[in-house]
């Protein structure tokens, strides 16, 4: 058991975020925390997967991070839900520069919200949490708080 809980402290860390889904009733949200260096690493999902040729087809799909809850699918259009982040290879480029574009001008303890503008009809949205340089994504874990 110890050799997986480490596994899985190194995968958060490997990541450089933590998220979570949030679910109300009909409201559901992503939620990522992470340094800008961490929350970038999600940056560099999204290009390492619309670079991929493979990836070019409707329903190709990649989970991501210790549980693999977070899945980036390529779909007919851009939509956020409580399953995945979808889109065209295009789209999520899209994505990829919404995400930039906001974290470049949130400072740390401050969030931004991704919705309507990436897709309309989304059943979710996405919340940043702009932590510290030193966040550690163990820390929200709450299997792994130390």
């Amino acid at each position: 058991m110890a050799n997986t809980d480490e596994m899985i402290k190194q995968e958060w860390r490997d990541l450089g975020f933590y998220y979570e889904i949030e679910e109300y009733n009909d409201f559901k949200q992503w939620k990522f925390y992470g340094s800008k260096k961490g929350l970038f690493n999600l940056i560099k999902l999204l290009e390492d997967y619309t670079a991929k040729k493979s990836k070019d087809c409707i329903s190709e799909h990649d989970h991501y991070g210790p549980y693999s809850y977070l899945k980036i699918m390529t779909w007919s259009k851009p939509e956020i839900t409580e399953n995945y982040f979808a889109g065209t290879i295009s789209d999520l480029n899209v994505l990829k520069e919404i995400i930039a574009g906001k974290l470049d001008v949130t400072d740390v303890g401050q969030t931004f919200v991704i919705s309507n503008e990436y897709g309309e009809g989304n059943t979710a949205s996405a919340r940043f949490f702009v932590m510290a340089v030193d966040f550690d994504p163990v820390s929200m874990d709450g299997n792994y708080i130390e």
